[in-house]
């Protein structure tokens, strides 16, 4: 029980809530299209890597992960690509 807890701990860092598609779009995953790049709620931008895999009980699988890279709902993975420019409103 307590591997599994500290497993989901460690997922939850590997997970970006709160990101915003950008750019043109690449895919559709779970019904819904996604984009080359996503910017997170602090101003980073990342780029497309590929589908998050999964473990056999269905979670997704942080080892998976190459250094810089996150997980995005609905299960794709992103690499970090620095700070994104600023938006001109």
């Amino acid at each position: 029980m307590l591997a599994s807890q500290r497993r989901a701990q460690l997922l939850e860092y590997c997970i970006l809530p709160n990101t915003e598609f950008q750019g043109p779009v690449i895919g559709r995953l779970d019904g819904r299209d996604f984009s080359e790049f996503v910017r997170d709620e602090f101003g980073r931008l990342f780029v497309y890597s590929g589908v998050a895999p999964r473990r056999s009980d269905g979670e997704f699988d942080q080892d998976a992960l190459k250094t810089g890279e996150f997980i995005v709902p609905p299960g794709l993975i992103y690499r970090y690509r620095g700070k994104a420019p600023r938006r001109v409103a």
